[in-house]
């Protein structure tokens, strides 16, 4: 099987991921636990959701200021999927944004909170703490997919998790 077949197969589970993502992120304050720590993190600023017919592909994309992003939630009742949002995640005291796409799971856009070169320190130094901050902010993007996957292989998808997520987006209307 061809990698874009295998993607094409499985593509459906990135649409899920982020429309879960984003559930949770509204239900939960922003809050996930991952480890021992409780991360933040929230949609933030835009999102493209798209449907398929047979007249093809209508692409929404949802952006502004507006932290609830009313007409994506709308979007979401005329089944639209989403395809690719801009999330912002807060570890500690820093502060990560960048653009998920659902296809690919791709990360685009990654900004990493600021580091400060001082001047007697090692300028290799700079390329670590960088590495570092977007090693970190993977590691808990890749705890949040595996809490996802392990709710959505369990039997409490169908019985739980569906029927309260298909509230949350009758909501949005």
């Amino acid at each position: 099987m061809q990698l874009i077949d295998r993607v094409r197969k499985s593509e459906h589970l990135g649409r899920e991921f982020l429309l879960w993502l984003w559930w949770k992120s509204e239900t939960q304050n922003g809050r996930f636990e991952v480890g021992e720590e409780i991360v933040e993190l929230w949609f933030d600023r835009r999102i493209i959701l798209e449907s398929e017919s047979d007249e093809g592909i209508e692409k929404i994309v949802c952006s502004g200021d507006n932290p609830h992003l009313r007409e994506a939630r709308f979007a979401l009742t005329e089944n639209k999927q989403i395809t690719e949002a801009m999330v912002k995640l807060v570890i500690g005291d820093g502060e990560w944004t960048f653009s998920l796409d659902s296809k690919w799971m791709n990360f685009k856009g990654f900004k990493t909170p600021k580091v400060m070169l001082d001047d007697d320190e090692d300028p290799d130094g700079l390329f670590y703490e960088k590495y570092f901050l977007i090693d970190r902010a993977l590691s808990v993007m890749d705890a949040i997919y595996a809490a996802f996957v392990k709710r959505r292989i369990s039997p409490e998808w169908k019985t739980e998790e569906i029927p309260a997520l298909l509230g949350w987006i009758k909501e949005g209307k």
